[in-house]
């Protein structure tokens, strides 16, 4: 739930900006404004989720699985942040959680990602 104060209408907004923001690379002001709808609408996936990609870009892998996880905590079956934390798992080369999100992927047909994930695992998995 939104707080009190911002309209629907106003944190789309804002989260469309920030979404300009990431699209020409300019991740410091996107992450600033989803870090500030965070604080207006905490349980949002969609801003977490953002805010975790951006992360990803800047190079900070354990704050993208951080709110990925939360993400993960009320919704299980978003693939799309799995997917996305299973990455950030790979950059952090924590190779078992990355394993179990790309698991969880395949068992529920999320086959583009898999496909890449496993790749990918396997590829860096080898540099380990």
């Amino acid at each position: 739930m939104a707080e009190a104060g911002w309209t629907s209408e106003e944190l789309y907004l804002l989260a469309d900006r920030g979404y300009g923001f990431y699209q020409q690379g300019r991740y410091e002001e996107a992450g600033a404004i989803f870090d500030g709808l965070i604080v207006l609408d905490p349980g949002n996936a969609y801003y977490r989720t953002a805010l975790a990609a951006i992360c990803l870009a800047l190079g900070d892998a354990q704050r993208a699985v951080d709110e990925l996880s939360t993400v993960l905590e009320n919704t299980p079956a978003d693939l799309e942040a799995r997917a996305r934390r299973c990455e950030a798992y790979c950059e952090l080369r924590r190779w078992a959680e990355a394993r179990r999100d790309l698991a969880v992927l395949q068992r529920n047909g999320e086959m583009n990602h898999a496909r890449r994930l496993a790749w990918r695992l396997q590829a860096q998995a080898g540099t380990a």
